[in-house]
């Protein structure tokens, strides 16, 4: 009798606590502006995302969404974003491809997109890859024109163009992004059309669409981060002016200033400062300025490409011809495909 009632007592405690997991499961959107808010994504548009809690529905703009875990997704999932985030492509596109078996239809269309992106940060220490990341962003896009990650994606395949110099074809994508309803992903937008007039040789334009970008008010995060993407702009026109002094003036003034979590664009700021540096003949300065990307910002692969060939160099300079060699074969280690890599081997 007592064994009946003990074994009738676990399968309530059993029933309990399924039901209790049941009732908790829920997808998680991870916010720019605020803390994981849980519930079940209901819908979405390219502008904004439903998550419905309970008997009401909220709805959270798309350019406020950082990442979402949905509910059922494999637990590995969430070490293959780390390891993206980390600058270990290869590992997270593995992981990523592994996850689409049997996920729900969700999740599969976020990984297409994760995939995407992964394959074009990846393509950044090898252009040859740069092809395959345009076909899975352009297909990702087609197949998903009402998706909450579709402006990114143009943002993405817009850069992937720049890359590989189809300048008609990233302004197109960046002209759809700046016909976004956010401040700051038109601010973004226009810093990525400066950029494009910037490799067509159009330094004044540049530099007049740069200024005209961090002269605009900016209050939310990515605002300001606009902002500051735009000084890093001006400060690349101006080293092509011939003007390094007030080059490093203007990176000096945005480094300060911007939010830590920018680590491409720091990484960006300190590659320009060693180039302003060697420009002026200072080899010390410039070191020390490629050493902050290969210390701090070794989750850019193609800018910690950069880095390693410039420090590979100048180690010899200030007498320390054994720490470039260590450079160097850290490099062709590395990013044995980079255009950095050929430059350090000659070939």
């Amino acid at each position: 009798m007592k064994r009946s009632i003990c074994f009738s007592l676990m399968a309530l405690a059993g029933s309990l606590l399924w039901g209790t997991a049941s009732a908790s499961a829920a997808d998680t959107v991870y916010t720019n502006s605020g803390s994981p808010q849980l519930g079940d994504v209901s819908g979405y548009t390219k502008t904004e995302l439903s998550l419905k809690r309970g008997s009401t529905t909220e709805k959270i703009p798309a350019n406020d969404i950082e990442r979402i875990r949905w509910d059922g997704e494999p637990p590995q999932l969430n070490i293959a974003r780390n390891q993206e985030q980390n600058g270990n492509y290869t590992e997270a596109l593995a992981e990523y491809k592994k996850a689409e078996s049997g996920a729900s239809e969700n999740l599969k269309k976020n990984l297409q997109f994760m995939i995407a992106r992964a394959s074009l940060k990846k393509a950044q220490s090898n252009a040859a890859e740069l092809d395959n990341a345009i076909k899975l962003l352009d297909a990702f896009i087609k197949a998903n024109p009402d998706h909450f990650r579709y402006y990114p994606a143009e943002k993405l395949l817009g850069e992937a163009y720049l890359a590989k110099k189809d300048y008609a074809n990233a302004n197109t994508a960046f002209g759809k992004v700046e016909r976004s309803p956010w401040k700051d992903y038109q601010m973004d937008a226009k810093n990525m059309k400066a950029r494009v007039l910037l490799a067509q040789g159009n330094t004044k334009g540049a530099l007049d669409a740069f200024n005209a970008v961090a002269k605009m008010d900016g209050k939310t995060e990515g605002e300001l981060a606009s902002k500051r993407a735009a000084q890093l702009g001006s400060a690349l026109c101006l080293e092509k002016e011939g003007k390094p002094k007030e080059a490093i003036q203007l990176l000096d003034d945005m480094i300060k200033n911007v939010n830590s979590q920018q680590k491409a664009l720091l990484a960006e700021a300190y590659i320009k400062k060693g180039d302003c540096y060697q420009a002026l003949g200072e080899s010390k300065e410039a070191l020390i300025a490629y050493l902050h990307v290969d210390v701090l910002f070794p989750s850019e692969p193609g800018l910690h490409a950069e880095a390693l060939y410039h420090l590979s160099n100048l180690w010899g300079k200030v007498q320390k011809p054994e720490r470039g060699a260590e450079a160097r074969a850290v490099l062709q280690q590395q990013y044995p495909d980079s255009e950095w890599s050929q430059k350090a081997s000659g070939s």
